[in-house]
């Protein structure tokens, strides 16, 4: 069976065969209604309009148009005056000096008051009163204060029988596999 020779996009991977062979039986079936429905391209959208070209073609109409003065003057940049629009320094009016605040100025213009019972924060280092300089500690708090001492590790896990042999063990016989695993590996 002989394949055309196709470029390598349209078999996957870079392959040069088909997938999979085709059998006689489908070489020779005739065409289907549904299978030449699947196998026409999809239409496009009848109002679709591919894309323009990079340059587009300028009409003669619009190489001669002239702009009305209502566009001209639209399209005049704003003017704005150059340097600086006030004095640095200018004079206050009397008025204005002479003014007074209202009541409510003068309500929103106090400052935030701190709330009732609020202290501010202790400095780092403070006087000892005389109180705490002759404090005595109860009896519950000098029970509390006893630091708790543990045995060291060393008695805690000591163990005389540790290495005690029994005699039945001391009587015992090493099978064969016993005495092939005891002994060392040569490397």
């Amino acid at each position: 069976m002989k394949y055309c020779c196709r470029h390598q996009h349209e078999y996957s991977c870079g392959r040069y065969s088909t997938i999979w062979d085709v059998s006689q039986a489908a070489m020779k079936c005739g065409e289907r209604p549904r299978t030449s429905s699947l196998a026409t391209p999809k239409q496009l959208h009848p109002l679709y309009e591919p894309s323009r070209p990079i340059i587009s073609v300028v009409i003669d109409g619009v190489k001669t148009y002239q702009a009305t003065p209502r566009i001209e003057a639209l399209a005049a940049p704003k003017g704005r005056l150059d340097g600086p629009f006030r004095d640095p320094i200018w004079t206050v009016p009397k008025e204005t000096m002479q003014a007074s605040p209202s009541a409510r100025v003068l309500e929103l213009a106090k400052h935030k008051r701190l709330v009732e019972g609020y202290q501010p924060s202790r400095g780092a280092i403070w006087r000892v009163t005389s109180g705490a300089k002759k404090a005595v500690a109860s009896k519950r708090m000098n029970e509390l204060s006893t630091p708790i001492i543990r045995e060291t590790m060393d008695h805690v896990q000591f163990n005389p029988d540790a290495f005690f042999v029994s005699e039945n063990a001391k009587k015992a016989k090493a099978s064969a596999r016993i005495g092939e695993l005891a002994q060392p590996i040569v490397r």
